[in-house]
């Protein structure tokens, strides 16, 4: 017959047990504190991103940069059909200077032997009436073909206003400043453009919306709507780009904040 001694667990497992029991309270203590933390961190970013007016996303961009190369030849695009459309002008142009010179070549051939062949009796003035008869052909046609030829002209010119516009607008594109060189902007959605303006100092976070210092400043506001992505929902926002002058990291960043730390004291 078995000792009762024999079946109680060793004295280490039972001075052993408290402290197992203290740790397993510990790491359940610790990770409630994590999910706790976790999840005030998730309401306070979206809360504060809902409300928040002061963001701007640095853009960084390079000869090569899928925009750059797109803007780029969009306008050249659009120069080479302002081009096309100018010489179709020149053409039509001279298609009606050149019948203006017809007419008046004819004009004056009809009134200098017109009369000649009005009753021919010899070959020669059989001749003279025929070669009347075609410059006053050659007239009329030369005349029937002016009043669509001025209408061709009277809407390509309105054509090549419009392509003018065009090439105006697209050539105002913030993207082609990095034809040449790398260059970094920002990205300011219009909602956020009230707090964004020449001399603004711009600040970058360490820890999402703490740790905050100042990283730059904007130098310039461009010209022309661009799109981009919201730093942190991802939806597609219109806005603008500025001229930004910001440190080497802080330009690689996801998003900045113009005007002040996020969270003020952080």
């Amino acid at each position: 017959m078995e000792s009762p001694a024999a079946n109680r667990p060793p004295r280490f497992w039972t001075a052993l047990q408290p402290s197992i029991v203290k740790l397993y309270k510990v790491a359940g203590l610790i990770a409630l504190s994590a999910i706790l933390i976790g999840l005030i961190s998730f309401l306070v970013v979206n809360i504060f991103y809902f409300f928040d007016h002061s963001w701007v996303r640095p853009v960084v961009l390079s000869p090569t940069h899928q925009r750059v190369v797109d803007a780029s030849n969009q306008l050249s695009d659009a120069k080479l059909r302002a081009n096309n459309l100018l010489a179709e002008r020149l053409e039509i142009e001279e298609e009606l200077a050149e019948g203006d010179r017809s007419i008046a070549a004819n004009d004056k051939f009809i009134a200098e032997v017109g009369t000649l062949a009005d009753k021919p009796n010899t070959p020669e003035e059989w001749l003279v009436r025929r070669e009347v008869e075609q410059a006053k052909l050659q007239r009329a046609n030369s005349a029937g073909k002016k009043a669509p030829l001025q209408q061709r002209l009277e809407s390509l010119k309105l054509r090549i206003e419009e392509q003018d516009k065009v090439v105006k607008r697209l050539a105002q594109s913030p993207y082609l400043k990095a034809i040449d060189s790398r260059v970094v902007f920002a990205f300011v959605p219009y909602q956020n453009l009230r707090n964004v303006k020449i001399g603004t100092k711009l600040y970058g976070c360490s820890w999402g919306l703490v740790g905050c210092h100042s990283v730059g400043k904007i130098t310039g506001i461009l010209d022309g709507e661009v799109s981009d992505i919201h730093p942190h929902d991802e939806t597609v926002q219109r806005g603008v780009m500025v001229e930004v002058n910001v440190s080497p990291s802080a330009a690689g960043e996801t998003v900045l904040f113009a005007g002040g730390k996020p969270l003020w004291l952080f």
